[in-house]
């Protein structure tokens, strides 16, 4: 064999193996980190565009109801009260309809199935991760409640549309925080029920993504896989500290069943607000209760961003 051809059958060395493997795991990272992105960009787009149809649908009910907002969480009893049955797509009633009874699962107590019709009766909007995969929907009374307690996006409906329950003697609705008292021992309603009253619409938060945080303690607001939850509890409930911004994307929870801003894939949040503008939120953005209570302002020493009230 000449030094030539043994030359040529060289192999490569250890080291030439080593760069050559550095090079391709660079690229697969770079590749790898490139699709990640256009993932995430793709996810937030859909994300996006289902809260503007969530958002349209309200909007729709609003002109459907005399400018009335869809109620945020109806009581067994005040469905009872006002006659308010509805009823699946497939034109079974959603309980407690029809009977009413208490002891009925209160599927139509959340604002979630009123809503539907103004979908097109698409219920992708209101789906979100492994839910989507029950689409097409077809058999909707096993998934009721899911969607009803777990939808895609959280309503701010203890001060949009309000809760409701009846009164002790059984007679009439109450709306919570009705007649509240704030520190300079005024009274307020802080709950806007319509569209004429509201005074701040560019800033009111009415849809955002949620979820529940079951007992006090530290939660990552970016939990992928989280469940969802149909309403957002401001971080002031009244007058009771329920969370705070702790760092980046983590919250602070103080009480059992508080349901917090759920940032996803990234540390901002689009959110609809009451104008019909999406816009994206910052979790310090997010802990300004002005954004969430539309009689919110500064109240003696306490700025707007720091409201509370009484609850009654």
């Amino acid at each position: 064999m000449t030094a030539a051809h043994s030359k040529r059958c060289r192999g490569y060395t250890l080291v030439e193996l080593m760069v050559v493997l550095t090079i391709i795991g660079i690229l697969i990272a770079l590749t790898g980190g490139g699709l990640l992105l256009a993932k995430r960009a793709a996810d937030q787009a859909a994300h996006a565009n289902n809260l503007r149809q969530v958002g349209f649908a309200w909007s729709q009910y609003n002109v459907d109801n005399e400018a009335r907002f869809v109620p945020g969480f109806v009581s067994t009893r005040v469905q009872r009260n006002r006659r308010m049955g509805i009823a699946y797509p497939d034109h079974t009633p959603i309980p407690p309809a029809p009977s009413f009874e208490d002891g009925q699962p209160n599927i139509g107590g959340p604002w979630t199935w009123r809503l539907v019709d103004y979908l097109s009766m698409s219920m992708g909007p209101l789906l979100r991760g492994q839910d989507r995969d029950l689409l097409p929907l077809t058999d909707y009374p096993p998934h009721g409640e899911k969607i009803a307690y777990g939808p895609a996006f959280a309503y701010n409906g203890w001060y949009i549309g309000g809760h409701w329950t009846m009164s002790t003697d059984g007679v009439r609705p109450l709306q919570a925080f009705r007649r509240s008292r704030l520190a300079d021992r005024s009274f307020t309603n802080v709950v806007v029920t319509s569209a004429g009253k509201v005074k701040h619409p560019t800033k009111l938060i009415v849809f955002a993504a949620g979820t529940l945080v079951e007992q006090p303690g530290f939660a990552s607001a970016t939990e992928f896989e989280a469940p969802g939850w149909f309403e957002i509890t401001p971080p002031i409930l009244a007058d009771q500290r329920m969370w705070q911004m702790d760092v980046l994307d983590t919250v602070e929870v103080f009480e059992q069943n508080v349901a917090i801003p759920w940032l996803n894939t990234g540390r901002d949040l689009p959110v609809f607000h009451l104008d019909g503008h999406i816009e994206t939120l910052t979790l310090a953005d997010l802990s300004k209760q002005d954004r969430w209570i539309d009689a919110a302002r500064q109240v003696e020493d306490i700025p707007a961003t720091q409201f509370t009230h009484e609850p009654e």
